[in-house]
């Protein structure tokens, strides 16, 4: 009897040894270079996550390999689970967000503070949709809100003085109201441009592109453009703003469009190709009436101890006169 009490309290012992070193070797403390998880835009159909890692940000789905170490097996609601290739095991990273919540529900969107710019790529990428912001628009964004859809969820997270519109599959975000115009003008001058006319004289044009910028400066992004489209596109040497956008198999005429007119410029055709100006916000607008000689000051004489000269007494019955002389 006490020698099987003696193998029972041995094998006891070696399975407590053997369960700690699985502990020890699946569930390790945090080294630092592991992913960090900013924010979680989930839903069962298409979850999205913004991971910061090796000091970059990334932008992933499921199945997304990060590097040769870590890839993204399935982002959860508050947590998401990697894959690692070294040590051929498992490791699940919480989000563990300011705003905490008890459910989840339609669509869920937490995670720690982060850009304007970054929630309204996971919401366009999450509902499918194309995406551009002003180079103007922009502050912090703390996600933590269910919605139903992508404009319930917009009007939750938006920072004030900021609105967004939707134009078919074209998510635009701007503020109120950029370099003192109003936002609803901004849209009514793009909605009056054909773009599909720019493509008569440039072909390439209507090729489809795929462009993604988060703060390229417009002189970089025109060239991409130019060369995707084999356009010739001229713009000012100092025309200098960043540009945020995500389009994916969009006609490069739609693409340079969106950016050129959100963003309070215009495009004009001339001979040798097309030219990006700045929108010109005051015009004067000159009259029909010719222009009055210029009026200056002339210097007065004042007369000895009395001061300048006071101006000639008219009679009052003089008024209403078509000419006055005065006697010199």
């Amino acid at each position: 009897m006490k020698r099987c009490l003696s193998l029972f309290l041995l094998m006891l012992l070696f399975l407590l040894q053997f369960a700690e070193t699985a502990l020890h070797a699946y569930y390790q403390k945090r080294r630092g270079d592991e992913p960090v998880i900013k924010a979680i835009l989930y839903h069962k159909d298409n979850p999205r996550a913004l991971l910061l890692y090796n000091q970059q940000k990334f932008h992933v789905c499921e199945k997304m390999r990060l590097d040769d170490e870590w890839q993204v097996d399935e982002i959860r609601s508050s947590s998401i689970l990697f894959k690692k290739t070294s040590t051929r095991s498992f490791a699940e990273i919480y989000l563990n967000p300011p705003k905490k919540t008890r459910f989840h529900r339609g669509w869920t969107f937490f995670g720690h503070p982060i850009s304007l710019w970054e929630a309204v790529e996971l919401l366009a990428h999450g509902f499918g949709y194309q995406a551009i912001m002003h180079f103007q628009a922009g502050g912090a964004v703390v996600p933590g809100n269910h919605g139903g859809s992508i404009s319930r969820l917009l009007q939750k997270i938006m920072p004030p003085h900021h609105r967004f519109a939707l134009a078919g599959p074209v998510l635009m975000v701007l503020p109120v109201k950029p370099a003192g115009e109003e936002w609803t003008e901004v849209l009514q001058r793009m909605q009056k441009n054909k773009p599909e006319l720019l493509s008569i004289r440039y072909p390439g044009l209507n090729d489809s592109g795929i462009l993604f910028s988060r703060g390229d400066d417009i002189q970089f992004v025109l060239k991409k453009i130019a060369l995707g489209s084999k356009t010739p596109i001229q713009f000012p040497r100092d025309l200098h703003f960043p540009v945020y956008c995500s389009f994916r198999d969009l006609p490069f005429c739609q693409i340079l469009s969106k950016i050129v007119y959100l963003n309070q410029c215009i495009i004009i055709e001339r001979e040798n190709g097309l030219e990006i100006s700045p929108w010109p916000r005051k015009v004067l607008q000159k009259g029909p009436w010719p222009d009055l000689p210029l009026i200056k000051a002339l210097p007065f004489e004042p007369q000895s101890g009395f001061g300048p000269a006071p101006p000639p007494i008219i009679p009052e019955h003089l008024y209403n006169h078509p000419l006055i002389q005065q006697n010199p």
